[in-house]
């Protein structure tokens, strides 16, 4: 009797062990949302209170990209004086401030921006101080 009661508690000890192994194997939420945010993401949509506006072909060039060691760049283009062109490359520092927020530092102004990432769509949801606006990106 004893050795028919000793294979079920066998097994189940392996399982408990092999559940709690699983656990404390993984990766802390926040730090999979920093490493995500790593990288090159590339203009899609500016959204505000009258809607969606889609990137043109031309703004469709602009990028952020957040480096690891805390640093970003942005690199903005236009076209409304007809010929698509580069108008504006910024750097910056930006730091980690929770799975949804980060502090983007430019230098002359700072502000937090909250963020959200769906598969390879970054959204900023940003305030200047004269009114909130979201910006949409995706990851190269």
């Amino acid at each position: 009797m004893f050795k028919r009661l000793l294979l079920p508690i066998f097994a189940l000890s392996l399982f408990l062990v092999a559940c709690e192994a699983e656990e404390t194997e993984a990766t802390p939420e926040g730090e999979n949302t920093e490493v995500t945010l790593l990288g090159v993401w590339n203009y899609r949509a500016y959204i505000d209170n009258d809607g969606e506006e889609l990137a043109t072909d031309c703004e469709r060039n602009q990028i952020l990209e957040f480096l690891q060691d805390g640093t970003f760049r942005f690199t903005y283009y236009d076209d409304t004086s007809g010929a698509c062109q580069m108008d504006q490359d910024a750097t910056g520092n930006w730091e980690y401030v929770s799975d949804t927020s980060i502090e983007l530092d430019y230098g002359v102004d700072s502000y937090t921006a909250s963020f959200s990432i769906n598969g390879d769509l970054l959204t900023l949801t940003i305030d200047e101080g004269e009114g909130e606006y979201q910006e949409r990106y995706q990851k190269l």
